[in-house]
């Protein structure tokens, strides 16, 4: 059996040490099992809120059916109840009564995931096709709703993207899933768009507070989206095709800014570098900077 590491964000605070950014940098390390010494898959984050920002470990018990709803404590969020919820833990802030942000768990079929990194989308593809932020799922909602129902990581890709695409998505994020088979990683890319790539097992992948995932290939098993994700691009002019270039979903949905090059695009730049020794990419070349690296040594 492969191994999952997963490091909660409440323990993965020294990602932000090492890249010498203040605590409010959240920034994601994902790693396949092959570029790894023992072979685990690993999925890290580090939370961007207050050191001293006390959690709670929670158990949740597999119930039949669950009590009650899920309501949301950010928004009208609403979920209904699940029929034979899964055993699952999570990590809650001390003041939610345990209720919603979750940020981190596994369930009792060995599914894990990491909710969420918040990334920005881009300005014209939010005009299209604004955040529902009153009644769509956030990032306080993710883990609590979808580890009870889900038996492996893509499973959990395919139920968070269609409440994207029926509830839509209060805000911006990215969601990291793991089980035996590898990682999945799923970005919103507005509203109710999104895209979701599983992580090569030879590669690592960070983000930092922003899109990452680029290449899109429809009919290839690694890649999930919502199925108008490249005509919604082409009708509200995110996207122009070009012969022989695949879709590019960040081009096309996340945004990029003079924040994003002196604040979150040096994490990435730093960490890509400091596993990837040559590497010659430079901050201000921030197009150019690879979405998945092998590393020269395992981790």
């Amino acid at each position: 059996m492969k191994k999952i590491t997963f490091l909660a964000s409440a323990v993965t605070t020294a990602l932000t040490a090492i890249v010498a950014f203040p605590a409010s940098a959240c920034t994601t390390i994902l790693v396949g099992n092959q570029a790894t010494t023992d072979g685990s898959y690993i999925i890290a984050r580090n939370e961007d809120y207050q050191a001293n920002n006390a959690k709670h470990f929670v158990l949740h018990p597999a119930e039949k059916m669950q009590q009650s709803d899920f309501h949301s404590n950010a928004n009208n969020f609403s979920y209904p109840a699940a029929k034979d919820a899964l055993q699952y833990t999570s990590m809650s802030d001390f003041d939610t009564h345990n209720k919603s942000m979750g940020e981190v768990g596994f369930n009792s079929a060995g599914v894990g995931m990491s909710a969420t990194e918040t990334i920005y989308n881009g300005a014209k593809a939010l005009k299209a096709d604004p955040y529902v932020t009153k009644t769509g799922i956030g990032e306080d909602a993710i883990e609590n709703v979808i580890l009870p129902r889900i038996h492996s990581a893509k499973e959990g890709v395919e139920l968070l993207g269609k409440i994207i695409e029926t509830q839509g998505a209060a805000e911006g994020f990215g969601v990291a899933f793991v089980d035996n088979d590898g990682i999945w990683y799923l970005e919103s890319g507005s509203g109710h768009q999104w895209m979701a790539e599983k992580i090569p097992a030879n590669k690592y992948f960070v983000s930092a507070n922003q899109g990452r995932l680029t290449t899109y290939l429809p009919n290839n098993p690694n890649y999930m989206a919502s199925p108008t994700l490249v005509s919604f691009a082409e009708q509200h002019g995110l996207y122009k095709p070009e012969a022989g270039k695949p879709f590019n979903f960040h081009a096309a949905y996340s945004q990029d800014t003079p924040n994003d090059v002196t604040y979150n695009y040096p994490r990435v730049w730093t960490l890509q570098h400091m596993y990837t020794q040559g590497l010659t990419t430079k901050i201000e070349s921030r197009y150019n900077l690879p979405c998945f690296l092998e590393t020269n040594q395992k981790t």
